[in-house]
């Protein structure tokens, strides 16, 4: 299971990206392996708290089901690492003079579900949630590469910067971290349906 670099980069608005006050925080490359390991953990409690992924409650309002957002995080960490991977690594150093968010701020902003976020086109589900089974097999395989890529790249991931359509310039390692957060902002959404699909107390 995998997906085109273009998932991301289609969707990068390249003129004037609105950055994020602060400094770069630098975090070493384990800092990064640590917080993709933890935050995966606390995804899979997510699903694990769901009697079934398969035909789970929708949300309120016409909301994801738990199978959307599970198939929606999948096309969302393989786009991200497809990006990190095969194009931004590929592009120019990135110009030290030009600041950047801290860690903390791209971690806070991606799981901040006070502020809803659209999806572009290509990364919203498209029904591949008759397969839960394989959606999460797909999900953990994508960690695991990012994992992979932080481990292997290291510092190198913190020279290459590109824009992100809603927090603004970050570099390699936090194009990852992005996903930590991200992750956190759904399993509080799976909490939320797998609390709807239980009984009423008596």
């Amino acid at each position: 299971m995998g997906y085109a670099a273009r998932d991301i980069a289609d969707n990068l608005r390249y003129a004037a990206p609105p950055a994020l006050p602060g400094r770069r925080a630098g975090g070493a490359a384990s800092d990064v392996v640590g917080r993709l390991e933890s935050d995966r953990e606390v995804r899979r409690e997510a699903v694990a708290a769901l009697p079934g992924v398969r035909g789970a409650a929708r949300g309120p309002a016409g909301r994801w089901s738990a199978a959307e957002v599970v198939e929606h995080l999948a096309l969302t960490e393989w786009a991200v690492v497809e990006f990190v991977r095969g194009t931004l690594l590929t592009w120019p150093r990135h110009d030290p003079a030009i600041a950047l968010p801290t860690d903390h701020e791209v971690l806070r902003a991606s799981a901040d579900r006070a502020v809803r976020l659209d999806a572009p086109e290509r990364l919203r589900p498209v029904g591949d949630g008759a397969r839960p089974a394989a959606l999460c097999a797909g999900l953990e395989a994508a960690r695991d590469t990012a994992i992979a890529l932080a481990v292997a790249h290291g510092d190198a991931l913190r020279t290459r910067t590109a824009p992100h359509p809603h927090f603004g310039l970050l570099d390699g390692a936090q194009w990852l971290l992005f996903l930590a957060g991200h992750a956190e902002r759904h399993a509080v959404q799976l909490h939320e349906l797998a609390a709807r699909r239980r009984p009423a107390a008596a």
